[in-house]
Order: C-alpha cells, then structure tokens, then sequence
C-alpha cells in the first residue's frame, strides 16, 4: 500500500525545541519552586500538556498559574532565537505537500505551545491536521490522538505512518495499527531505546527521504500538471473550433502554457513550442511499450547511451505498428534478440509511479516476450545488453523504467497466472 499520510510528533522530530522547552521549565521549577530539575527529570514527566506538567509537579501549588504564565512567556521569546527548523525537514515536508500526501502532527504540546512554534518556524501551513494534548484525554503512549488524526484525514491505518524521537511515540504508533518509525536526527530527542521495536530508526533525513521517494506516489509538481492541462485544453480546443476569436484564445493558452515550462525549466521557449505545444489534433496521453524478456530467471536490460543507465527495451510507440510489433522491433534494434510476443502484462499511468516529472502524460504498456533467436547486440541507442536478477539491478534509467516497475515483471515469471495490472 502506498503512504497516504504521514503523521508526525512535534518536539524532537519536526523541530529541535527540546532544549527550549527544557530550559524553560528548568526556570519556572528554579524561580517559583526552589527546585533544580534534570532534563531525565523532565523527560520522565512529560505526557500532559505544560500546564499538566507544571501543576502534577509543583510542590508550590499556589504558584502553578504564574509558573505557567511564565513559562510561555519564556517559551515564546526566547524562539526566534534558540530555535530554527532544519532545511532538510522542510523539503520533506514540500515534497509530500507537492504529492499529495496528507501531513498530520500529534504531539503532547499545549495548543498554546505548538502555535507558537508553528508560528516562529513558520509550519503551520504544512499540516492538514493537529491534534495537541488539549485534544485528547488520553495522551501518548495512548493512540486516541493519532486515531483521531486518521479519522480527520479519512486515511486507513495501512495508507499512514507515524514518525517519532521517544518511547511513548513508538507505542502509540504501534497500538494505533501503524508503521511507526523512530528518529534521532535532531540535536537532542527524549528517548535512545524503546520498549517496542519501531519499524526503523532514522539517525538522519536523508534515510528517511529514500523511504518516502519508494512508497509516495510521485505526482510531480503543481505548475507541470497546469501547464499540462492548459496544453490538452488548448490544442483540443484548435482541433475543433471554427470561430477566430476562439482560435486567438486557445493560441493564447497554448502561449501561457510554453511560458510556464520556461519559467521553471530555464529552457528556451522556441525549444518548448517544438516539442511540447506543436501536435495537433485531439490531445491525448503518448504511449511507451516496453518489452519484458527473461533467460534463466534473469531479466532482459539495454544501457541506454543517453544516460549510461538501464532499461527494459522499448519506446514510444510508432504509426503503423501495433503495441505487440512495436515490443519485437524495440527488443530487436535495442538488443539484439528476435522476440515473439506474448502477453500484456500491465498498462501503467506514468503518473502513478516514482519517475521523474515531465511534460507528457504517458501510458506504458509492458509486454511479455519470448527469444526465438538472435544474439546480444547493443544498437544504436544503447551501449551494453545484460540479463539481471530481481536482487542485483543496475542503476535503472528512471524516466524509462522503476525497481517497483522491474521487481513487478519479476512476480509474473513467477505467477504465470498474474493478472494484468491496470492503473
């Protein structure tokens, strides 16, 4: 199942303000109740809210309210300063914003608490969801607060995760039905070990960015679907439209639309009307077939000379041939091989999976081959023709082909009876 949601706790995880809130509630303990406390000290009180904290562990009960008052006070003012988001952390958190995937923070924090640091870090407009430990009556290791986030998002536990720095976060990942995952890449966290073993541990981001770019639908960016979709509207409407007035509107989307691509791609616009916005007729998605052929368990890849990497053969699909045709020529000029055809094994929505963007939409067809004869030959596209297995593939060639996409023609060799997939 692909991640839907991504559900986060706050301190120690999206943000390093450990060490302030530590230090401000070291002051309040200091002024109001004589009482000097450890960051372990701490650490084994939190669960409530501040508020909770404060009024379960002062010995100075008449105290309890200015402490609190003073506590956001120090909280607050001293942000801006002892306080800065990772970089690293926001590209996560464009990249499943860009993809479409719902980002939820359940964190102990105080309403009052978690929109200051929101606010000072400028994070709010991340979230779709928050549930704060003024939300719930039963805080973390409980899972009320992340079932109350998926319930908000309308996500299954299977389609979420949840991404934690301590103990209590790991269990109620865990109850909660979730893949929980523990981290430690920031400055300071609240726990090393964990009664639960998590699902993984993420010493850095980076380790974390690699499992969301192998499980996050890649959608592509927002301005690449626009300009896409102001292409289609704009050709279709050349296509049919007799009236002159219609024809400079249409040519003025099919403008606006090469604008945008060079806007953010730095390319020349004439390039762009070239390639681009230069079809005519209705608009509808390319078609890239692919040829999937297999010797001793192993599977039929051609390096490509464009990018030194690998693929299965095929291209675009030609006039004239059919999708069958066009799989035996590709293998053929790519490889070598003489090939029969025997099966479609999957149509896939180029869009549904991890490849790069770029300004097509484009189906690929993947069909199941036989080698009738003919020997390894690399051809004029391509540098080098190997069989692999489904544990040691090369660097692929991501605009043509995925692991997912190469690893999923392995079930078929092995499932004979597989069912085609259809995006």
């Amino acid at each position: 199942m692909s991640i839907k949601a991504v559900l986060f706790d706050f301190d120690g995880t999206l943000a390093d303000t450990l060490p302030l809130s530590f230090n401000a509630f070291k002051s309040v303990f200091k002024q109001y109740d004589n009482r000097e406390v450890t960051n372990e000290e701490l650490v084994a009180m939190f669960g409530p809210t501040e508020e909770g904290i404060i009024d379960a562990n002062f010995a100075n009960k008449p105290s309890v309210q200015d402490a609190i008052q003073d506590y956001y006070s120090y909280y607050e003012q001293k942000h801006h300063n002892e306080c800065q988001c990772e970089e690293e952390i926001i590209h996560i958190l464009h990249f499943l914003k860009e993809n479409g995937v719902k980002i939820g923070v359940v964190t102990g924090k105080s309403r009052r608490s978690f929109d200051i640091s929101t606010t000072a870090l400028q994070l709010d407009s991340y979230f779709d969801v928050s549930i704060t430990g003024d939300d719930v009556v039963q805080p973390k290791p409980h899972p009320e607060g992340i079932h109350k986030a998926l319930h908000t998002l309308g996500i299954d536990p299977e389609n979420a995760i949840f991404i934690g720095d301590s103990n209590a976060d790991i269990l109620a990942g865990k109850a909660a039905g979730l893949r929980t995952y523990a981290v430690q890449w920031l400055s300071t966290c609240q726990s090393l070990t964990y009664d639960l073993e998590p699902d993984g541990l993420f010493t850095n981001v980076a380790h974390f960015r690699e499992l969301l770019e192998k499980e996050v639908v890649i959608h592509g960016p927002k301005w690449l679907e626009w300009a896409k979709q102001i292409q289609a509207i704009a050709q279709t409407g050349l296509t049919y439209t007799q009236n002159e007035y219609d024809i400079e509107r249409y040519e003025a989307l099919r403008d606006l639309s090469v604008d945008i691509l060079a806007n953010y791609t730095f390319t020349d616009k004439e390039k762009i009307a070239l390639t681009f916005a230069s079809d005519l007729g209705y608009a509808t998605p390319k078609v890239d077939i692919r040829g999937v052929v297999f010797r001793d368990n192993k599977i039929l890849l051609i390096r490509e000379k464009i990018d030194g990497a690998w693929a299965l053969p095929g291209g675009w699909a030609d006039i004239g041939f059919s999708p069958s045709e066009i799989a035996v020529k590709e293998v053929k000029e790519e490889s070598g091989f003489d090939v029969v055809p025997v099966r479609l094994l999957a149509v896939m929505d180029k869009k549904f999976h991890n490849h790069p963007p770029e300004p097509y939409h484009v189906y690929k067809l993947f069909i199941r081959c036989e080698i009738v004869g003919g020997a390894a030959a690399a051809g004029l596209e391509t540098s080098a023709v190997e069989f692999f297995d489904a544990d040691h593939l090369p660097e692929l060639s991501l605009e043509r082909n995925t692991a997912k996409q190469i690893r999923t023609m392995f079930e078929f060799l092995e499932h004979p009876d597989k069912p085609v997939i259809l995006d």
